[in-house]
């Protein structure tokens, strides 16, 4: 087993838009772009800032793009008119190489949970880092990539990452975190019968939509 690395953690970004959650960088022919969940966002609005926490603050960034998938697949992409991640970090937003039953990584801020590091990460949080097994593979269409781990609110928007087992310093972003699956389990009464009431349990499951869908979105945006 190898540990997660720097290249990932300094890409991994706490956000504040309509509501919490995760974001990341990757670089494509050069340029850096930011990459969450659609649903974090009022997809009514046009989007001119977005507020990532660094330096234990809650700071605007001018978003100079944007542009949300359609349908399904939970993803947005933004270009900020700056960079955040220093270049010489590199990833490979890929699902190649990705194989059935391995260990994958998923980092965010469940809960609005993270950790002070001081400057280790140029001043942002530290985020969380989960361990799970890769249950899919995403062969269908929409590219749908299920994880076997226990996910937690805030953790959409992450990435789901992972290592080549070839080659173990070559981290790879196989997708975008949407959220958990759920089941509806009924809810007993104290008589110790069913009430018609249901509620939404977490299933163990996490959902993720491939990075295809933002490399998609940034060979349209590309500016």
């Amino acid at each position: 087993m190898h540990p997660i690395q720097a290249n990932i953690l300094y890409r991994v970004f706490f956000i504040k838009a309509a509501q919490y959650g995760t974001a990341f960088t990757i670089d494509v022919e050069g340029a850096e772009y930011l990459v969450t969940a659609k649903h974090l966002f009022d997809q009514a609005e046009s989007i001119d800032e977005i507020r990532l926490f660094r330096n234990n603050a809650w700071t605007a960034y001018a978003v100079q793009a944007f542009a949300f998938c359609r349908g399904e697949a939970d993803i947005a992409v933004l270009r900020l008119h700056e960079r955040l991640t220093p270049p010489d970090l590199p990833v490979m937003p890929t699902v190649d190489g990705l194989v059935l039953g391995q260990d994958v990584y998923i980092l965010g801020f469940p809960h609005k949970m993270h950790e002070d590091v001081g400057r280790l990460l140029g001043g942002n949080p530290c985020p969380l880092i989960k361990r799970g097994t890769a249950a899919n593979l995403g062969g269908g269409d929409p590219q749908v990539l299920f994880v076997d781990t226990l996910s937690n609110e805030g953790f959409s928007g992450g990435p789901v990452a992972f290592l080549v087992q070839n080659a173990p310093k070559n981290v790879r972003i196989a997708g975008v975190i949407s959220g958990f699956k759920t089941h509806p389990e009924p809810v007993i009464g104290s008589d110790g019968e069913p009430t018609g009431a249901y509620v939404e349990m977490n299933t163990g499951l996490l959902r993720a939509y491939g990075i295809k869908y933002a490399l998609d979105l940034i060979s349209r945006m590309q500016i």
